[in-house]
């Protein structure tokens, strides 16, 4: 029975890679050699920086069945900010 689901997240782990952000990072950065030290370093910095600024609270209304939670809570999620969630954490506001 579809049931309507008023849910705040409270952690989300997203799922942002290198290749997420090689593209833009060489055409903004060209004085750093790609694959270089320097390179991977400044990649991990800017996964961390973009990961630091997603928001990890959400307020999301979702209506679904009740084992299909947890899905559509990460399909929401991706869906409001545009990136995958390998995880996340949430609580039930409201429940019908």
């Amino acid at each position: 029975m579809v049931r309507y689901f008023r849910i705040r997240t409270t952690c989300i782990d997203y799922c942002v890679e290198e290749e997420d952000i090689c593209d833009a990072f060489e055409e903004f950065h060209p004085e750093v050699e790609v694959d270089s030290d320097e390179y991977y370093e400044a990649i991990d910095a800017e996964i961390d920086q973009l990961k630091n600024n997603l928001p990890q609270t959400l307020e999301l209304e979702i209506e679904c069945e009740p084992e299909d939670l947890d899905d559509q809570v990460c399909e929401a999620v991706s869906e409001e900010t545009g990136w995958l969630v390998n995880g996340l954490s949430y609580d039930i506001i409201e429940e019908e």
